[in-house]
């Protein structure tokens, strides 16, 4: 009798143990790590960037018909995955988080921030520039130390510009800082972020605008905007 009722309080616990474990799978799911979320764009910042960016020529761009809309995240991740070469694939959502943060942070348009990394490196972590700069940002190691320093941003050497977010941070820090310097005036901190602040005050001091880099990056927002709207209506019409 004993052993009878051993086995039922067995065979109880052992029910009992499997509902347990099934409904709460996702406990022992650990070779399978929870995919980090990615951040929403901060809206009223992106406009407001864009506004800086475009000027009268905002009304009726596509930076204007993406108001309001959610999705920019995804079509963010999707852009950085396209652009990456395939070893750097897997790093797509971490470099995409690390521009929507930091484009929060300093109260810029995430797609500007792709514009210029565009323009600078065209997705290539590891690009090396004429003059000493690296990554996808195209710092130079002074400048970069430089203003790490300034921001309290990490630092180890200039190995740490190959790190992509690593980049991202000191490269979007040191464009914040240009744009104090030149009150948000777009041609001349985006300028200056290319050239160097004295080499545009000296182009201006000559009545000279220094709109050549500016040009380049602008071509480049204005297209990977128009590329973002193309795929986003592109699923609403699926839809």
């Amino acid at each position: 009798m004993k052993t009878k009722h051993l086995k039922i309080g067995l065979a109880i616990a052992t029910a009992t143990l499997t509902s347990v474990l099934y409904n709460n799978f996702d406990f022992f799911s650990w070779n399978k790590p929870a995919v980090p979320s990615i951040e929403s764009v901060n809206e009223a910042a992106r406009v407001a960037h864009a506004k800086e960016l475009l000027g009268v020529h905002y009304r009726g761009s596509d930076a204007q018909r993406f108001e309001g809309k959610r999705s920019m995240n995804e079509m963010i991740h999707k852009k950085v995955q396209n652009s990456l070469a395939p070893k750097w694939k897997a790093q797509a959502r971490n470099i995409t988080r690390t521009v929507i943060a930091e484009s929060t942070k300093y109260h810029l348009d995430p797609v500007f921030v792709l514009a210029v990394i565009k323009t600078e490196s065209k997705f290539n972590p590891l690009a090396l520039g004429r003059f000493g700069e690296i990554g996808l940002m195209q710092i130079k190691p002074d400048t970069a130390e430089w203003i790490a320093k300034k921001y309290g941003l990490s630092w180890n050497g200039k190995k740490t510009l190959e790190n992509p977010s690593a980049n991202i941070r000191i490269g979007l820090a040191y464009m914040n800082y240009l744009r104090g310097k030149f009150n948000g005036t777009a041609l001349k901190y985006v300028s200056a972020y290319n050239m160097g602040p004295r080499n545009v005050r000296r182009l201006l001091a000559k009545n000279l605008k220094p709109a050549e880099y500016n040009t380049r990056v602008m071509k480049n927002y204005k297209a990977l905007y128009a590329k973002i709207s193309d795929n986003s209506n592109m699923v609403v019409a699926s839809n």
